[in-house]
Parts: structure tokens; C-alpha cells; sequence
């Protein structure tokens, strides 16, 4: 996974967080806009809002535009990323004291101390991870970081049909390394494509680590998302039940 977005973030940075931008002229703008706009329906229009507005977490921050968004309501906001290119370049594009940027290992939140966030959020990263587990360790990270009472909300892939998909994938990305069939801009690779997760096992994990699953929307389709409150009470982890 750092391979893949260290590369993209060198040919597009922005593009590769946001597609929908233009690939010849990405407009900066419009990108930052966008940020807010998450915030907005993963935090401001969310079903729960966390008890305390100190620290905010992102997971897969990339270039920084929802971390942007978050410093306007929270004290300090941390972007976590697997990639060190686009940790490099948000350091560069984001001039503000409240919002940091750290280099994940791709599998957690280990740079976090417990029960210090009061929101964890991530959009469009669960959906390119190749593996349920990875993005199931992300899950149980959050709920070892949030306070009580803080929230997680995310975006993933719950289109359905995560068996068929994981067969198109690998046919797909065959493809691409073959060159036969090679996508532009290399999104056949399974970083990119990455899983689709029924709600269930990821409620599973959400329960095994503290969290209460309080709201959902979109199901079935890419844009799905979830929140979760942090309950109180000693937290002892595990993936899934």
C-alpha cells in the first residue's frame, strides 16, 4: 500500500485522493472544498456528535483537506498516512498550527496514545484497502484511541457481492501486470480496488472494541457509512466475534 500511493501521490497527488478532479490541471480549490463538505456529513450532520472537541483523527489524511476542515471545530487534528509522499506534501500544502500530519504503518493507529481522541473519521480509504482484517485493525485501533464518549465515523465499501469482487479484483489486477489489459492510471491494482464488507463483521469488531454502532447510511452502495460512539468502561480489544 505505501508503494502504490507514495507512486501515486508523485504522478497526482490530488487526483489520486479526489478523481473526480480534472488529471491535467487539479483544481486546489474545489479539492479543499470538498474537504468541507465531508465534514459536514460525516460530523456536522452525523446522528451523534462526540463529547468533547479537543482531538480529531484522521485516517488516510492524505493531502490534508478534511484535517483542514476538522481544525475549524476541534482543538488540534492529527492526519495519519501510510504513504510518506503524501505526508510530505500535506506538511507542505497545510499551514496551520492545530493540524499535524504523522507516516502510518498501514495497519493502525500506533503513533496514538489510548483514549485520547474525541473523533476518529476516515473517507475513501476503507474502500481501497486489499484486506477486511486491515481495515477491521483500523476499527479496533479507533476504539482503543477514543476517549468515552468520542466517536468513530467512516465511509467503506458495501456494495454487495464481496466474494465475486475479490475474483474481479485479482482478474483485474492480473491485467494490469500483465499489460494486457492495463488501466491508465494503474487503479487495477488491488490497492486501489480493494474490498467490499458487509456491515455485519465490521459491527462485530466495532462491539469487540468498545463502540456502539448508533447510525448508518447508504448501505449497499460505495458510499456507505457508519458511526460509532466509544462506550465508557475498561476497553479489552479484539477484531471481531
Amino acid at each position: 500500500m505505501r508503494a502504490y500511493w507514495d507512486d501515486g501521490a508523485r504522478r497526482n497527488a490530488a487526483w489520486y485522493v479526489d478523481t473526480s478532479l480534472g488529471w491535467d490541471d487539479p483544481d486546489m480549490d474545489t479539492f479543499f472544498a470538498t474537504g468541507r463538505r465531508i465534514v459536514e456529513v460525516l460530523v456536522d450532520d452525523a446522528p451523534v456528535q462526540p463529547s468533547g472537541d479537543q482531538v480529531a483523527i484522521e485516517i488516510g489524511s492524505g493531502l490534508g483537506r478534511v484535517c483542514v476542515a476538522l481544525a475549524e471545530k476541534f482543538d488540534r487534528v492529527i492526519g495519519v498516512d501510510v504513504s510518506p509522499e503524501m505526508v510530505s506534501r500535506a506538511s507542505q500544502l497545510v499551514d496551520d498550527p492545530r493540524v499535524s500530519f504523522r507516516i502510518g504503518d498501514g495497519l493502525g493507529l500506533r503513533s496514538v496514545d489510548d483514549e485520547t481522541a474525541d473523533l476518529v473519521v476516515s473517507f475513501t480509504v476503507f474502500q481501497h484497502i486489499p484486506e477486511v482484517e486491515i481495515v477491521e485493525d483500523y476499527i479496533a485501533e479507533a476504539g482503543r484511541v477514543l476517549r468515552p464518549g468520542g466517536v468513530l465515523a467512516f465511509q467503506w465499501n458495501n456494495t454487495p457481492g464481496a466474494r465475486r469482487w475479490a475474483a474481479r479484483r485479482a482478474a483485474l489486477s492480473t491485467l494490469q501486470r500483465s499489460g494486457v489489459h492495463r488501466e491508465r492510471y494503474e487503479r487495477h491494482a488491488p490497492e486501489f480496488l480493494g474490498v467490499r464488507i458487509p456491515l455485519e463483521p465490521l459491527r462485530r469488531t466495532m462491539d469487540a472494541n468498545g463502540l456502539d454502532l448508533v447510525g448508518t447510511a447508504g448501505l449497499g452502495t460505495l458510499y456507505a457509512s457508519a458511526w460509532a460512539v466509544r462506550r465508557p468502561g475498561p476497553l479489552t480489544p479484539g477484531r471481531a466475534g
